[in-house]
């Protein structure tokens, strides 16, 4: 029979397999991406139940998350088709991946060798995007892409360019802060030099203009850790970056322009959903509509005008808000507060140079990105972006508790 001892090491291996399968999967494969966690959940599991012990760190987002899930249980409760909105509730399980992540990765080389893992294969399906964006071909699923005067809209492996824009998003600010901060030299140097280079274009060629605010704002975020001379060269350096697509690729300006706030406009869609959402939220304030019914009351509550899509409100916070009330919508904004507030406050409090420290700046660059995106799209409901958000809070949490640790000894 196999000693205590060795089942545990067995499930730590499963483990530590699982994690890097995420890493490797998760910019390309969501069905690989998704099975590695199942696989990482069961050996966290396996492994609490041949030690005898519960494995699970105290960390300053446990009880915001708590609050957030059981806001959502009661609106599914007070839910007109609580039936449905019980269904909508099982997408919210990507929140374990954050728990996974802090109990399952107790060293900073383990962080580094995630993170690097992340960034090598997405720049890689980052070449493949670039690609795409000249040829229109998705060789994955055997079709022509939208195109874009004589280029075309990248999706990499994704089926939609809001996904792959918002996702590379996220990755092109990891890797941007991992390189300007980084210390080390040779390939690891070269790596984060040229992954933020792909990665940006990628995230341009999305045409995903919400991905690109985010972008914007996240680098000028850096800035400030940095100080006031840096971010006049992050200014400038965003000037010209602009200037220069402009003149590479012209359609990413028509982009821009496309803009059009007129009522019977199918670009000011988003006006219209936001308006609806409020009269959803006012007529629901605290527990809100129920999980997934904004489609199902959405002809009760719309305020008339063109509409090309009536999905979500294209915003997380109204769509939260909608769905769990004002209640549901202050747990989950102290989700991000917490996350915040003690990662800024670890870097302040230790300031030290290596991986680690520059990983957490790269954590908060890459959520307050993800936050700002948030207010023109619903990128916390997309699976993708969703696991990769509860991914980086995790390590960036990892990082958060391990520099406490050494603070106390």
């Amino acid at each position: 029979m196999m000693s205590k001892e060795s089942r545990i090491k067995i499930a730590e291996k499963i483990l530590w397999f699982s994690l890097c399968g995420f890493a490797f999967f998760s910019p390309w494969s969501i069905a690989g991406a998704q099975t590695a966690i199942i696989l990482g959940l069961l050996a966290w599991l396996a492994k609490m139940l041949s030690s005898g012990e519960v494995n699970f760190v105290r960390t300053p987002l446990n009880l915001p998350i708590f609050l957030y899930v059981v806001t959502l249980v009661i609106s599914v409760i007070f839910s007109p088709f609580r039936f449905h909105s019980l269904l909508a509730l099982k997408e919210e399980w990507l929140l374990l991946i954050f728990f996974l992540m802090v109990n399952n990765v107790p060293e900073e080389e383990k962080v580094e060798k995630l993170l690097t893992t992340l960034v090598a294969v997405s720049a890689l399906v980052g070449i493949y995007a670039i690609w795409q964006h000249y040829s229109g071909m998705d060789l994955y699923r055997n079709r022509l892409l939208e195109p874009r005067g004589e280029v075309f809209i990248s999706l990499g492996f994704f089926d939609h360019h809001l996904t792959f824009g918002g996702y590379y998003m996220l990755v092109f600010l990891l890797a941007s802060v991992i390189f300007l901060n980084a210390k080390r030299t040779g390939v690891f140097k070269i790596l984060f030099f040229l992954a933020p280079i792909v990665l940006g274009l990628s995230l341009v060629f999305s045409y995903a203009r919400s991905a690109w605010l985010g972008g914007a704002i996240g680098i000028l975020t850096l800035g400030l850790f940095k100080g006031g001379k840096f971010i006049l060269f992050l200014i400038l350096g965003i000037f010209l970056l602009c200037l220069l697509i402009y003149m590479i690729e012209p359609t990413s300006w028509d982009r821009i322009k496309e803009v059009d706030l007129s009522k019977n406009k199918p670009e000011s869609t988003r006006i219209r959903l936001w308006q609806t959402s409020i009269n959803m939220i006012k007529d629901k304030p605290i527990w809100g509509i129920g999980l997934g019914n904004f489609g199902k009351l959405f002809d009760r509550y719309k305020v008339e005008g063109v509409y090309d899509t009536t999905c979500h409100p294209h915003n997380d916070f109204l769509n939260v808000a909608v769905n769990s009330g004002l209640l549901g919508l202050l747990a989950y904004l102290s989700i991000w507060a917490v996350f915040l507030y003690s990662t800024i406050k670890s870097i302040i409090k230790n300031r030290k140079s290596g991986f680690g420290y520059t990983a957490q700046m790269g954590g908060i660059v890459a959520i307050i990105g993800f936050l700002f995106a948030s207010l023109f799209q619903c990128y916390y409901t997309d699976g993708e972006v969703n696991m990769l958000i509860m991914f980086i809070l995790g390590l960036t949490t990892v990082l958060n508790l391990k520099a406490e640790g050494e603070n106390l000894e």
